[in-house]
């Protein structure tokens, strides 16, 4: 049973209000995302930095542990004081030193989720396989779909960390379409 009732507020106010959730939550994915790009730079100077001093083949370079290896003790000592500082967990400041070490050995800038990479790769060429076969001519869709199929890349965009893209994609959905909410994804 539905019932109906007068506004006892201003449909505007209540209106205004969800504006302001919407266009908030807009301004934190760009604020996270210039966070995250203003930490991947300062990591990668250090990388640089770390490619420069390298006056030996790489694997003689990062032969060892932090305890043997005095760039590999820098490099832990650097992340363990950003953990202290409260800025990272322990977890995510081991892995990302472990994401350190990768884009040094490689050759490529570093970025937190190099760790995960090559799951992500699999996983990443496993659903493109599943979505080629399951892909086909739209005949008919909801507005749940849709926000779905919205909210899907944009987390997509975010794995590719094209984090301001998956921010200007939030504005736009917010602003051009009523009532979106980014779904959250499951399996």
């Amino acid at each position: 049973m539905t019932k109906s009732f007068a506004p006892v507020v201003s449909p505007a106010i209540v209106s205004g209000a969800l504006k302001a959730f919407k266009d908030s939550h807009g301004k934190l994915n760009k604020v996270m995302a210039s966070i995250a790009s203003d930490r991947s730079k300062a990591v990668n100077q250090v990388l640089d930095a770390m490619l420069v001093a390298c006056d030996k083949p790489k694997p003689l370079f990062m032969k060892g542990n932090a305890a043997t290896n005095a760039a590999r003790y820098q490099v832990k000592a650097m992340f363990d004081a950003i953990v202290e500082a409260g800025h990272l967990e322990s977890s995510t400041g081991k892995s990302y030193q472990t994401c350190f070490w990768i884009a040094f050995e490689n050759g490529v800038a570093w970025s937190p989720d190099l760790a995960n990479a090559k799951t992500k790769s699999t996983q990443a060429d496993k659903q493109a396989s599943e979505t080629a076969k399951a892909s086909g001519a739209v005949q008919s869709t909801s507005r749940a779909d849709l926000d779905k199929t919205l909210s899907k890349a944009m987390a997509q965009a975010r794995l590719l960390g094209l984090l301001e893209f998956a921010a200007d994609l939030v504005d736009l959905c917010a602003d051009s379409l009523d009532g979106f909410k980014e779904t959250v994804l499951t399996k």
